[in-house]
């Protein structure tokens, strides 16, 4: 109850208003259809070996097609955004407009050194994002299989330039699994092995415990108890939601550790000395300057016995936004990218202002 008590006093003070930095969403997008870079990707993973070739699957990159509806849907639900960048390693989507003033087309090559081109590894487009020169300071972290579904307030993800997020704890549990899982575990290590060399994780949380223990967390708060007793950090909860994040965050983590960014940059495809975005987020959390909140949204492996299901969470709008991963037991693609896509059509049937 004193905790309770001591998170609403400094609620209370935190709601003093302060004039907002603009909020602009970055949107990396490829087109997996495109046959000139599906052929360069291949021959790039044949010559980096077997591990790449199997570690990067076309699954990872197929296409479908329905960009459209995220840029809806953020039209619809998010009003406030001030930019949108979108993400390309040249392709230009057939229905963008390119003409729209609140959308800027980024090219790779445009922010990226050009010692880490031609890349295949969204790590790398990611990490690199503080030298979009335009981007503003305060941004949102989308990707293409994100859908907002209901309105969403700008203080969802900022509060008087304030990241909101959740500060939650799991534990890593290393495990033998496929390829693919194992490069992303090593990611893991990679990030946290930076996490607890710059942060003491009984420091972290005695500074902002009602940050770490907020209420509304609700059941997630077990975890973080369950995990009270380590004197380092294990890992994170990762929502797989879009990520309020700050470039000033990244520029810094880029001159503390210049050889290992570069390193994972590098990597044309996901590999074992990869960091993430991921570092960006834990690394915010551990500095304390972020405004707790539980995250909202659901997110699923799509198969094709709950297709239907996620259909009608579309069509009823029953989440504030939803995740669609494809399942690696996913049999009838064409099918299932038809009936979702059907689904988003159907609540988002205008056009947006980034479309012709």
């Amino acid at each position: 109850e004193l905790q309770i008590n001591r998170f609403r006093r400094m609620e209370k003070g935190m709601r003093k208003r302060i004039e907002s930095e603009p909020i602009d969403v970055i949107i990396p997008w490829v087109d997996a259809a495109d046959p000139e870079w599906d052929e360069r990707r291949r021959q790039y993973a044949k010559e980096l070996g077997s591990v790449q070739e199997s570690s990067n699957s076309v699954t990872r990159f197929e296409s479908w097609d329905n960009l459209k509806y995220v840029l809806r849907g953020i039209e619809e639900c998010m009003p406030w955004v001030h930019r949108i960048f979108l993400v390309t390693c040249g392709q230009i989507p057939d229905f963008i407009n390119l003409e729209c003033p609140k959308l800027r087309l980024v090219k790779h090559e445009d922010y990226i050194p050009q010692e880490y081109l031609p890349t295949f590894n969204s790590n790398t487009i990611e990490i690199n994002y503080h030298r979009i020169e335009e981007l503003s300071e305060n941004f949102i972290l989308f990707n293409d299989d994100l859908f907002p579904l209901q309105p969403i307030q700008e203080s969802y993800y900022f509060k008087n330039n304030c990241i909101c997020d959740e500060a939650v704890e799991r534990a890593l549990c290393p495990k033998v699994q496929e390829l693919d899982s194992r490069v992303n575990m090593y990611r893991a290590v990679n990030i946290m092995i930076l996490i607890n060399k710059y942060f003491h994780k009984r420091e972290v949380q005695r500074k902002n415990w009602w940050k770490w223990y907020y209420p509304g967390y609700g059941k997630k708060l077990r975890r973080t108890t369950a995990l009270s007793h380590y004197y380092d950090f294990d890992y994170f909860s990762i929502p797989h939601m879009a990520v309020a994040m700050k470039k000033s965050i990244i520029k810094k983590i880029w001159e503390l550790e210049p050889e290992v960014m570069a390193l994972s940059s590098r990597n044309r495809f996901r590999n074992y000395s990869d960091v993430s975005q991921y570092l960006f987020r834990f690394w915010t959390l551990c500095e304390g300057d972020f405004y707790p909140r539980r995250t909202k949204g659901l997110y699923v492996d799509i198969t094709d016995e709950n297709c239907m299901e996620i259909a009608d969470i579309i069509r009823n709008r029953r989440q504030q936004m939803i995740s669609l991963n494809e399942a690696d037991e996913l049999r009838d693609f064409e099918r299932v990218k038809q009936m979702l896509n059907r689904a988003l059509a159907e609540i988002y049937p205008q056009k947006s202002i980034y479309e012709k």
